[in-house]
C-alpha cells in the first residue's frame, strides 16, 4: 500500500516536471517572433564565427533591416527587464529572446537633442509619437520586473516615427558591431501590454 502511494506521488511529480521541461520557451510561442529571432541568429552566428570585421558590419546592418521588415507585431512574449523614469518620461526594456531586447521610451528629449530630431525628420516638424501608448503605460503599472507579458506594437524606422536611426548614419566600430550582434536591442513603439497566458 505504501509502495503504491509512493509510485502515484513520484509518477505525478515526474509528469508535472516533464510537462514543464517540454513546454516551449516564452519567445518561441509566437511564430513571427520566433522567425525574427531565428533570422537574427542566422545572421549573427556565421559573422561572429568568421572573425571578419566586414562580415560583422554587414550582419549588423542586415539585422536592422530585418527588424525594419517586421513592422507591426502582435502577441509577442517578453520579460519586463527595466523600467525607468515616471509616467510622462518612461523608458522600458523587454527581453524578447536570448539576449535580444526591445526598448521603448516616451522622452524624446532625453533620447536625442531636439535640433537633431528636427534635422532628421522625414515626415514633418511635429513631435514624434511616444514609444508607449497611454494604455501600455497603464498596463505597465500593474506588472512587476521579471514578469512575462504579451506585447503588441511596431518596429522599424524608430517605431514608425519617420526619424532615421542615427546609428545607421554614422560609422560603428568593430567592437560596437560585435556587441550589437551578441546582444541586439531594437527601438519599438509599444501599443498594448497584457499578462501572458
Amino acid at each position: 500500500m505504501t509502495t503504491g502511494r509512493r509510485t502515484v506521488l513520484l509518477g505525478g511529480t515526474s509528469l508535472a516536471l516533464g510537462g514543464c521541461l517540454f513546454d516551449r520557451a516564452y519567445y518561441e510561442k509566437n511564430p513571427q517572433q520566433k522567425a525574427f529571432l531565428d533570422g537574427l541568429q542566422a545572421l549573427a552566428r556565421p559573422a561572429l564565427d568568421s572573425d571578419n570585421p566586414l562580415k560583422i558590419e554587414e550582419a549588423a546592418k542586415q539585422s536592422v533591416v530585418l527588424a525594419d521588415k517586421v513592422g507591426v507585431f502582435t502577441g509577442w512574449r517578453g520579460i519586463v527587464k527595466v523600467v525607468e523614469g515616471n509616467a510622462q518620461k518612461v523608458s522600458v526594456t523587454f527581453d524578447i529572446g536570448p539576449q535580444v531586447s526591445l526598448y521603448a521610451f516616451n522622452d524624446w528629449a532625453l533620447a536625442m537633442a531636439g535640433s537633431v530630431t528636427d534635422l532628421f525628420s522625414t515626415r514633418s516638424r511635429e513631435t514624434p509619437p511616444p514609444g508607449l501608448s497611454d494604455g501600455a503605460i497603464a498596463a505597465l503599472k500593474t506588472f512587476r520586473l521579471g514578469q512575462t507579458v504579451a506585447i503588441s506594437g511596431r518596429m522599424g524606422e524608430i517605431a514608425g516615427s519617420g526619424l532615421f536611426d542615427l546609428t545607421r548614419l554614422f560609422g560603428k566600430s568593430d567592437w560596437d558591431n560585435r556587441q550589437f550582434l551578441q546582444t541586439p536591442r531594437f527601438v519599438a513603439r509599444i501599443e498594448t501590454l497584457a499578462a501572458s497566458e
